[in-house]
């Protein structure tokens, strides 16, 4: 019974910190970049439609206030 309570409080500690990063700016950013990354490593002739987006989505976060 008691791991089954430790288990659901890792659980719910989880949850919540994946919610708490989801929120973040800084957290959308970062998962841009690893799409970013990946289009380049599977779908190189598609490389360059990454990088105009790339380039537009860093504009954009720069533009845009926190």
């Amino acid at each position: 019974m008691e791991q089954e309570i430790n288990k659901k409080n890792k659980e719910n500690y989880m949850r919540s910190w994946i919610k708490g990063r989801l929120k973040e700016r800084t957290s959308l950013d970062g998962g841009a970049l690893i799409a970013v990354g990946l289009v380049v490593l599977f779908l190189g002739p598609f490389a360059a439609w990454a990088a105009y987006a790339a380039i537009a989505y860093g504009a954009w976060t720069m533009w845009k206030s926190e």
